[in-house]
């Protein structure tokens, strides 16, 4: 967003993309360095690094209280991130993703001579 508004407290911000249908989108971030949504929560369980663009949303998303100085974590258990991963499956829609009215306009249907 900085770059458009020339703002420098917008540096890093972003719109969010939706859910729907996240399990068909990888790979995953900005830069697409996750290939699984496994590893994306695995990243926010475990390997966020504070740095002056992190939002306070996540720095403050702790499960629990961590001491000062502790890295960053949501401190989700197995069955939790399990559970996470499953919800995330839930939201694809396959007779949408499947339905040929959405399909790529520039490959001639089946049919079309």
């Amino acid at each position: 967003l900085e770059e458009v508004t020339n703002d420098p407290s917008h540096r890093g911000l972003f719109k969010v993309p939706t859910l729907r249908n996240i399990a068909l989108t990888g790979p995953y971030m900005h830069d697409g360095r996750f290939a699984t949504l496994e590893e994306v929560l695995d990243h926010y369980n475990d390997g966020i690094e504070p740095s002056r663009t992190l939002s306070p949303l996540i720095a403050e998303a702790s499960n629990l209280d961590a001491p000062a100085g502790k890295a960053i974590s949501l401190h989700l258990s197995e069955p939790e991130k399990a559970a996470i991963i499953a919800f995330l499956h839930a939201l694809t829609d396959a007779e949408f993703v499947s339905d040929p009215r959405f399909s790529d306009p520039f490959v001639a249907a089946a049919g079309d001579g």
